[in-house]
């Protein structure tokens, strides 16, 4: 009896799952293969093709380590914040979820665009203007700013759990509070970084809006290539390949993720 009413409980979830993600990924491994492993051979065989992963990995760790730099310290600060400044950080935190992703875009293009708030502000001190606009640099940012939520939120939930009289047993016996983050607070939020990594990673290899909007033939990114087979050279069989290929690159570098965490957690 037990066993039907546990298969009732998780039964439409499975369903969803299925219908929702296995299908669609078994629908387009299906379709890549439609032309055998020549899409797969251009893929590897091409230059080009090589040099877009090389960089969608670059700008996905890019991304990743620098919101883990600027999201561990909001963490910290959040986790430990009571009442209305808890409040207010956790506003300003999830502010960017809360606005379209073309606007969020278009509102970074005129921040970073030539006659932009950064150019108009060197201006005003005498420095020469900078052409941030579809660059690396303006993408990275724009990723972390709408990222930054899902590191600090993942980070802030595990430190939120650490028993505080273990930090205070620390300090009795003479630890200094950066030898005590080092030793206790670093090692047991561990876990909630490394979510916060995976899920940030995930999400900027997938992302191709903000890409396509503030970047341009030098910015190329694997989610665009695949946008871009699809829309414009109407080539889908190429188009799964690639989306084949964009899925096997991220479970690699979730599997590097999880062995790296078992060698480093005690």
């Amino acid at each position: 009896m037990r066993r039907w009413t546990a298969a009732l409980l998780i039964g439409p979830a499975v369903l969803f799952l299925v219908g929702g993600f296995v299908g669609p990924l078994t629908l387009a491994l299906g379709e890549s293969l439609r032309g055998g492993i020549g899409p797969y051979v251009r893929i590897f065989g091409d230059s080009y093709y090589l040099e877009v992963i090389a960089a969608t990995l670059a700008l996905s760790g890019t991304v990743t380590l620098a919101a883990l730099a600027v999201g561990y310290p909001y963490a910290l600060i959040l986790a430990r914040a009571q009442g209305w400044a808890k409040t207010v950080l956790l506003f300003l935190l999830v502010a960017p979820l809360l606005v379209n992703v073309v606007v969020r875009s278009f509102g970074w293009m005129v921040i970073f665009g030539r006659s932009g708030l950064v150019n108009a502000a060197l201006d005003l001190v005498g420095l020469p203007k900078l052409d941030l606009l579809n660059s690396w640099t303006a993408i990275g940012i724009a990723l972390v700013h709408v990222l930054l939520p899902f590191m600090v939120l993942s980070i802030a939930a595990t430190l939120e759990d650490l028993d505080p009289a273990l930090e205070e047993a620390a300090a009795t016996l003479g630890a200094r509070p950066l030898r005590r983050f080092i030793h206790i607070v670093a090692p047991l939020s561990l876990h909630g970084a490394v979510t916060g990594a995976i899920l940030v990673f995930a999400l900027c290899m997938g992302s191709f809006v903000t890409v396509m909007m503030m970047g341009d033939n030098r910015t190329m990114v694997l989610p665009l290539l695949v946008y871009q087979q699809l829309s414009v050279a109407g080539d889908g069989v190429f188009a799964a390949a690639l989306g084949m290929v964009l899925l096997a690159t991220v479970l690699a570098v979730f599997w590097l993720q999880a062995r790296a965490v078992r060698t480093l957690t005690p």
